[in-house]
């Protein structure tokens, strides 16, 4: 009876408390701010004049989210800090899923090339914390894309699932 105890107040924090906390991790969307620094400027520009699908706008902003930010296991924990406030002056490195997901959501939807209901936020059951991914419609079919889990050497069309 225990273990059931344990298992429901790990669940009660992790997928309820965590969620009402945590910036971008929410139950709804966050909308996504019109206000941005200028590299996030830049950003969308190269995104806008370097794409001419969807499938290359979502690759260019993916790479500029995994060559500026990464994921990490430990830092989750050690760096948990870093999962509150904005995204949009955090400096690089080290960065939690729920921010390089709104950010890459952000790229994606200033860009031009997708509306925000094309972008549909998941979260991975069972993980110690809980980790959130994205699925983008890309011409009719949805796509995982998760670039926390880069470090693992996931590439774009997979997602950590489980303890990833």
């Amino acid at each position: 009876m225990q273990i059931f105890y344990i298992v429901f107040l790990y669940l009660l924090f992790v997928w309820v408390l965590l969620r009402l906390v945590v910036p971008y991790m929410g139950f709804k969307k966050t909308p996504i701010t019109d206000s941005l620094p200028e590299h996030l400027k830049v950003a969308i520009e190269e995104v806008k004049t370097n794409s001419q699908t969807q499938r290359d706008a979502l690759q260019h902003a993916y790479a500029y989210v995994v060559q500026r930010y990464h994921g990490n296991r430990v830092r989750t924990v050690l760096n948990f800090w870093r999962a509150f406030g904005t995204y949009e002056n955090k400096s690089p490195g080290f960065l939690p899923c729920n921010m390089q997901n709104q950010l890459l959501r952000t790229i994606l939807v200033k860009s031009g090339y997708f509306n925000d209901r094309d972008i549909t936020i998941r979260h991975t059951p069972l993980n110690l914390f809980i980790h959130q991914y994205l699925e983008v419609k890309v011409d009719g079919y949805s796509i995982a894309v998760d670039p926390w889990s880069h470090f693992l050497g996931l590439e774009l069309g997979k997602k950590s699932s489980w303890f990833g």
